[in-house]
């Protein structure tokens, strides 16, 4: 075949690809896309955000609706907007050629209720950071109380762990290294339902059994005072009885002190 021919047959080839392509997108832009397929991924039964929500906020923004078509939605700018929701960690939204589009929304997983000195309320999560309370959803999650008053839901636990002159005036980052580990541990989250914060800032614990106090103290030694009572649980309580004692002290090393 003549090197013309071959030529004329590859140009004739791609224009065909350039015209079919264009009416693809033509197609595409006037098609109605409706409303998205949703997927929610969440932990256990916490649901802070069902789907009727995301449609109700998205389309009060104007950014869905049941006749919009393609060139009507901005894939980018819902992303962003389900991204600020106070509820989500991740989103992903993207659209096929058939018309179909999705959204996919990770929502945040609590692991302490924080309830303020000024009466208010808030979750803290398992990233480290704050969340206000949902109105479709109340967790099951232990809760702190005493000297505390977390308003500022900017605030971000990693900053302060790495910023020296935070860590000496903020609670939170210490709040945050004795409930993630009490959430990680299946026997102590089943243990204990709720944490005080007294007036000299140390912590105190309240057990779901038994009518004790647990001393607990600052977050230094996390693992090594929850060791210990973890000991003292299985061992010491174990023989003497839940009733025996109704104070329990763990903040000084190597030792567990009653009465």
């Amino acid at each position: 075949m003549k090197n013309w021919l071959k030529n004329t047959l590859w140009v004739s080839f791609i224009l065909a690809v350039i015209i079919i392509m264009s009416f693809v997108n033509r197609s595409q832009e006037n098609k109605v896309m409706g409303f998205p397929e949703i997927h929610i991924d969440l932990y256990k039964d916490m649901l802070f955000l069902s789907k009727e929500n995301i449609i109700e906020r998205l389309s009060n923004r104007d950014l869905v609706g049941e006749n919009k078509v393609y060139t009507d939605l901005d894939l980018e700018k819902i992303e962003v907007t389900l991204q600020n929701m106070p509820e989500v960690k991740s989103v992903n939204v993207y659209s096929h050629l058939s018309g179909s589009w999705n959204v996919n929304v990770q929502l945040r997983q609590p692991i302490a209720r924080i309830f303020n000195l000024d009466g208010t309320s808030c979750y803290l999560d398992k990233d480290g950071t704050l969340m206000p309370l949902s109105e479709i959803y109340t967790a099951h999650v232990i809760t702190v109380s005493g000297k505390i008053n977390e308003l500022d839901f900017n605030k971000d636990v990693n900053i302060i762990m790495n910023n020296d002159s935070l860590k000496t005036i903020e609670i939170l980052d210490d709040l945050y290294a004795i409930t993630s580990y009490v959430c990680s541990d299946e026997f102590l989250s089943a243990q204990f339902t709720h944490v005080y914060i007294n007036s000299f800032n140390e912590f105190e614990l309240i057990p779901r059994v038994g009518a004790q106090r647990i001393l607990f103290g600052d977050a230094s030694n996390v693992a090594g005072k929850f060791k210990k009572l973890e000991l003292f649980y299985r061992e010491g309580m174990s023989r003497a009885g839940w009733e025996k004692f109704d104070t329990i002290n763990v903040m000084y090393k190597s030792q567990v002190s009653c009465s």
